[in-house]
C-alpha cells in the first residue's frame, strides 16, 4: 500500500477538527434554545402575576358574589390561550432545536460517509487485483447504508411534523370550546340577574 503514516494521521487530525466544530455549533444551537425558553417562561411568568395582581385588585372591588363568579369565569378563557400559546412556542423552540441537530448529525454522517468511500477508492486502487471485488461490494454496502440511513430519516421528519400538525389543531380547537363555553356561562349568569 502507498498510503504513508502521515496521511493516515492527517484524515484523522481533519476528521477530529470537523467533529469539534459540529459539536461546538450544536452547544451554541442549544444554547441559543434555552435562551428563548428561558426569556419566554421569564415573560409568561410576568404576565401570570400581572393577571393575578388585576384580578385581585378586581375581586377586591367586587361587591356582590355573581360578579366573583364572573370574574373566575372570565380568567378560563384567557388562562387557557396564554397556556396553550407557551406550549406551541416551547414546541417551536423545541422543534428548530432538533431540526438543527439532525442538520448537523446529518452533515456529519454525510461527510463521515465521503471519508469512508474515499478511503474504500484509495484502497482499491492500492489494493491487489484479487481484493478488487471486496473493496467493491463494501463500497456497494456504504452506499446502501447510505440511502437507508437518508430514507429513515425523511420518515422521522415527515412523522415529527405530522404529529405536530395534528397537536396544534387538537389545541387550537380545544381553547375555541373552553372559549365558547366560557362566554355561554357569563352570558347566563347575566342574563339569570
Amino acid at each position: 500500500m502507498n498510503v504513508s503514516p502521515e496521511k493516515m494521521l492527517a484524515t484523522v487530525r481533519s476528521a477530529a477538527e470537523v467533529r469539534v466544530n459540529e459539536f461546538a455549533a450544536a452547544g451554541d444551537s442549544l444554547l441559543g434554545s434555552v435562551e428563548h425558553l428561558t426569556a419566554l417562561n421569564l415573560n409568561t411568568t410576568r404576565a401570570a402575576l400581572d393577571d393575578a395582581i388585576a384580578l385581585g385588585q378586581a375581586m377586591a372591588a367586587a361587591r356582590d358574589p355573581r360578579t366573583l363568579v364572573e370574574l373566575h369565569i372570565g380568567t378560563v378563557t384567557p388562562a387557557l390561550q396564554r397556556g396553550y400559546a407557551w406550549l406551541k412556542t416551547t414546541g417551536e423552540l423545541a422543534g428548530q432545536a432538533q431540526a438543527d441537530t439532525l442538520r448537523l448529525i446529518e452533515a456529519g454522517m454525510s461527510q463521515w460517509l465521503q471519508g469512508v468511500i474515499l478511503t474504500l477508492e484509495t484502497l482499491n486502487r492500492n489494493a491487489p487485483a484479487t481484493s478488487a471485488l471486496a473493496v467493491s461490494a463494501l463500497r456497494r454496502a456504504v452506499v446502501s447504508a447510505s440511502s437507508a440511513y437518508e430514507g429513515a430519516t425523511k420518515v422521522v421528519k415527515q412523522v415529527s411534523e405530522t404529529a405536530q400538525a395534528n397537536a396544534d389543531q387538537a389545541a387550537a380547537a380545544t381553547v375555541e370550546a373552553v372559549s365558547k363555553t366560557t362566554t355561554a356561562t357569563v352570558s347566563l349568569l347575566k342574563s339569570a340577574a
